[in-house]
Protein backbone atom coordinates (compact mmCIF):
# COMPACT_ATOMS: atom_id res chain seq x y z
CA UNK A 1 0.00 0.00 0.00
CA UNK A 2 1.61 3.45 -1.06
CA UNK A 3 1.93 6.16 1.80
CA UNK A 4 0.47 9.57 1.72
CA UNK A 5 3.37 12.36 2.53
CA UNK A 6 2.72 13.79 5.46
CA UNK A 7 3.22 17.46 4.45
CA UNK A 8 0.28 16.97 2.23
CA UNK A 9 -2.23 15.88 5.44
CA UNK A 10 -0.81 18.58 7.15
CA UNK A 11 -1.72 21.14 4.47
CA UNK A 12 -5.09 19.73 3.66
CA UNK A 13 -5.76 19.65 7.77
CA UNK A 14 -4.94 23.12 8.59
CA UNK A 15 -6.87 23.89 5.27
CA UNK A 16 -10.18 22.09 6.41
CA UNK A 17 -9.59 23.64 9.65
CA UNK A 18 -9.80 27.04 8.28
CA UNK A 19 -12.73 26.87 6.42
CA UNK A 20 -14.16 25.03 9.11
CA UNK A 21 -13.72 28.22 11.52
CA UNK A 22 -14.98 30.61 8.61
CA UNK A 23 -17.90 28.65 7.44
CA UNK A 24 -19.25 26.80 10.68
CA UNK A 25 -23.02 27.10 9.42
CA UNK A 26 -22.10 25.24 6.22
CA UNK A 27 -20.17 22.62 7.71
CA UNK A 28 -23.13 21.99 10.99
CA UNK A 29 -25.34 20.96 7.40
CA UNK A 30 -22.95 18.78 6.26
CA UNK A 31 -22.05 16.88 8.82
CA UNK A 32 -26.27 16.35 9.47
CA UNK A 33 -26.78 15.22 6.19
CA UNK A 34 -23.92 12.68 6.47
CA UNK A 35 -25.69 9.76 7.96
CA UNK A 36 -28.49 10.48 5.76
CA UNK A 37 -26.00 10.24 2.67
CA UNK A 38 -24.17 6.85 3.95
CA UNK A 39 -27.42 5.05 4.41
CA UNK A 40 -29.08 6.12 0.63
CA UNK A 41 -25.33 5.04 -0.66
CA UNK A 42 -25.59 1.59 1.25
CA UNK A 43 -29.24 0.99 0.50
CA UNK A 44 -28.06 1.39 -3.26
CA UNK A 45 -25.24 -0.70 -3.44
CA UNK A 46 -27.72 -3.32 -1.12
CA UNK A 47 -30.24 -2.93 -3.88
CA UNK A 48 -27.57 -3.50 -6.44
CA UNK A 49 -26.37 -6.58 -5.03
CA UNK A 50 -29.77 -8.31 -4.56
CA UNK A 51 -30.84 -7.26 -8.26
CA UNK A 52 -27.86 -9.30 -9.54
CA UNK A 53 -28.31 -12.19 -7.09
CA UNK A 54 -31.85 -12.39 -8.44
CA UNK A 55 -30.85 -11.91 -11.66
CA UNK A 56 -28.71 -14.84 -11.83
CA UNK A 57 -30.93 -16.98 -9.94
CA UNK A 58 -33.41 -16.76 -12.34
CA UNK A 59 -30.99 -17.33 -15.17
CA UNK A 60 -29.93 -20.60 -13.31
CA UNK A 61 -34.05 -21.41 -12.85
CA UNK A 62 -34.50 -20.60 -16.33
CA UNK A 63 -31.92 -22.97 -17.92
CA UNK A 64 -32.82 -25.99 -15.02
CA UNK A 65 -36.67 -25.56 -16.48
CA UNK A 66 -37.98 -28.28 -18.36
CA UNK A 67 -39.42 -27.11 -21.94
CA UNK A 68 -43.39 -27.08 -20.81
CA UNK A 69 -42.30 -25.45 -17.67
CA UNK A 70 -41.17 -22.28 -19.49
CA UNK A 71 -43.81 -22.66 -22.43
CA UNK A 72 -46.43 -22.08 -19.67
CA UNK A 73 -45.19 -19.01 -18.33
CA UNK A 74 -44.90 -17.62 -21.82
CA UNK A 75 -48.67 -18.55 -21.58
CA UNK A 76 -49.16 -17.02 -18.52
CA UNK A 77 -46.96 -14.06 -19.14
CA UNK A 78 -47.32 -13.38 -23.03
CA UNK A 79 -50.29 -15.30 -24.73
CA UNK A 80 -53.51 -15.53 -22.45
CA UNK A 81 -53.29 -11.73 -21.70
CA UNK A 82 -52.86 -10.82 -25.11
CA UNK A 83 -55.37 -13.25 -26.42
CA UNK A 84 -57.53 -10.20 -28.60
CA UNK A 85 -54.26 -10.11 -30.77
CA UNK A 86 -54.30 -13.49 -32.01
CA UNK A 87 -56.78 -14.56 -35.22
CA UNK A 88 -58.09 -18.23 -35.36
CA UNK A 89 -55.76 -20.04 -36.89
CA UNK A 90 -52.96 -18.59 -34.11
CA UNK A 91 -55.39 -19.87 -31.34
CA UNK A 92 -55.71 -23.32 -32.86
CA UNK A 93 -51.82 -23.39 -33.05
CA UNK A 94 -51.88 -22.49 -29.05
CA UNK A 95 -54.51 -24.97 -28.78
CA UNK A 96 -52.62 -27.46 -30.47
CA UNK A 97 -49.65 -26.82 -28.47
CA UNK A 98 -51.43 -27.24 -25.22
CA UNK A 99 -53.18 -30.13 -26.49
CA UNK A 100 -49.82 -32.07 -27.32
CA UNK A 101 -48.53 -30.85 -23.43
CA UNK A 102 -51.31 -32.54 -22.02
CA UNK A 103 -51.08 -35.83 -24.08
CA UNK A 104 -47.45 -35.74 -23.11
CA UNK A 105 -48.29 -35.84 -19.43
CA UNK A 106 -51.01 -38.00 -19.04
CA UNK A 107 -48.62 -40.58 -21.05
CA UNK A 108 -45.72 -40.01 -18.43
CA UNK A 109 -48.16 -40.67 -15.56
CA UNK A 110 -47.73 -43.69 -13.77
CA UNK A 111 -49.01 -44.76 -10.77
CA UNK A 112 -45.74 -43.45 -8.76
CA UNK A 113 -45.41 -40.07 -10.70
CA UNK A 114 -49.17 -39.26 -10.77
CA UNK A 115 -49.47 -37.25 -7.71
CA UNK A 116 -46.34 -35.46 -8.49
CA UNK A 117 -47.95 -35.13 -12.28
CA UNK A 118 -51.74 -34.02 -11.80
CA UNK A 119 -51.32 -30.38 -10.55
CA UNK A 120 -49.43 -30.05 -14.12
CA UNK A 121 -52.42 -31.77 -15.78
CA UNK A 122 -54.87 -29.44 -13.92
CA UNK A 123 -53.00 -26.05 -15.05
CA UNK A 124 -52.80 -26.92 -18.75
CA UNK A 125 -56.22 -27.72 -18.43
CA UNK A 126 -56.61 -24.03 -17.36
CA UNK A 127 -55.30 -22.41 -20.17
CA UNK A 128 -57.02 -25.36 -22.80
CA UNK A 129 -60.57 -23.58 -21.56
CA UNK A 130 -59.48 -20.01 -21.55
CA UNK A 131 -57.88 -20.46 -25.26
CA UNK A 132 -61.17 -22.51 -26.28
CA UNK A 133 -63.17 -20.37 -24.54
CA UNK A 134 -62.04 -17.10 -25.95
CA UNK A 135 -61.61 -18.48 -29.60
CA UNK A 136 -65.28 -20.09 -29.51
CA UNK A 137 -66.65 -16.56 -28.34
CA UNK A 138 -64.63 -14.66 -30.61
CA UNK A 139 -65.26 -17.14 -33.38
CA UNK A 140 -69.10 -16.74 -33.14
CA UNK A 141 -69.27 -12.81 -32.82
CA UNK A 142 -66.93 -12.68 -35.66
CA UNK A 143 -69.68 -14.77 -37.66
CA UNK A 144 -72.34 -12.53 -36.60
CA UNK A 145 -70.86 -10.01 -38.04
CA UNK A 146 -69.94 -11.36 -41.31
CA UNK A 147 -73.94 -12.10 -41.55
CA UNK A 148 -74.57 -8.28 -40.48
CA UNK A 149 -72.29 -6.08 -43.01
CA UNK A 150 -71.83 -7.63 -46.24
CA UNK A 151 -68.48 -5.01 -46.11
CA UNK A 152 -67.18 -6.12 -42.80
CA UNK A 153 -63.55 -8.11 -43.35
CA UNK A 154 -62.90 -9.36 -39.79
CA UNK A 155 -59.03 -10.10 -38.76
CA UNK A 156 -60.03 -12.85 -37.14
CA UNK A 157 -61.18 -15.19 -39.36
CA UNK A 158 -59.73 -16.58 -42.72
CA UNK A 159 -60.61 -14.60 -45.73
CA UNK A 160 -61.72 -18.01 -47.13
CA UNK A 161 -64.01 -18.70 -44.36
CA UNK A 162 -65.79 -16.10 -44.76
CA UNK A 163 -66.05 -16.12 -48.12
CA UNK A 164 -67.65 -19.36 -47.77
CA UNK A 165 -69.86 -18.20 -45.02
CA UNK A 166 -71.19 -15.74 -47.39
CA UNK A 167 -71.29 -18.14 -50.08
CA UNK A 168 -73.75 -19.88 -48.19
CA UNK A 169 -77.31 -19.85 -50.33
CA UNK A 170 -79.62 -19.17 -47.36
CA UNK A 171 -79.60 -17.90 -43.76
CA UNK A 172 -80.77 -21.83 -42.34
CA UNK A 173 -77.72 -22.90 -44.28
CA UNK A 174 -76.06 -19.77 -42.20
CA UNK A 175 -77.04 -21.09 -39.23
CA UNK A 176 -76.16 -24.81 -39.65
CA UNK A 177 -72.81 -23.56 -39.90
CA UNK A 178 -72.41 -21.87 -36.73
CA UNK A 179 -74.22 -24.65 -35.04
CA UNK A 180 -71.51 -27.11 -36.95
CA UNK A 181 -68.37 -24.98 -35.29
CA UNK A 182 -70.05 -23.67 -32.49
CA UNK A 183 -72.51 -24.47 -29.44
CA UNK A 184 -74.73 -21.94 -29.54
CA UNK A 185 -78.26 -22.70 -28.33
CA UNK A 186 -81.52 -22.19 -31.02
CA UNK A 187 -82.67 -19.23 -29.14
CA UNK A 188 -79.09 -17.28 -29.34
CA UNK A 189 -78.66 -17.96 -33.06
CA UNK A 190 -82.27 -16.83 -33.96
CA UNK A 191 -81.66 -13.29 -31.78
CA UNK A 192 -78.48 -13.11 -33.91
CA UNK A 193 -79.05 -13.97 -37.07
CA UNK A 194 -82.06 -12.07 -38.12
CA UNK A 195 -81.08 -10.84 -41.83
CA UNK A 196 -79.66 -12.74 -44.86
CA UNK A 197 -77.39 -10.21 -47.19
Amino acid sequence: MSKIPLEIIKELGAKGMDYAKKNPGQVKAALAMAPALLKTLTDLNDKKHEWHLNKLKKKSDVDKMEYRETRYMRYQDQILPNLESYNYAKLDECLSEVESFLMQLKSEMTVIKRPKLMPRVAKWQKVKLQLESHRDSRFYSELVRVNEDVGYDSAFLAKSVQAHFRELPTLEARKEFVRQFTEKDEQKLALDFLKYN
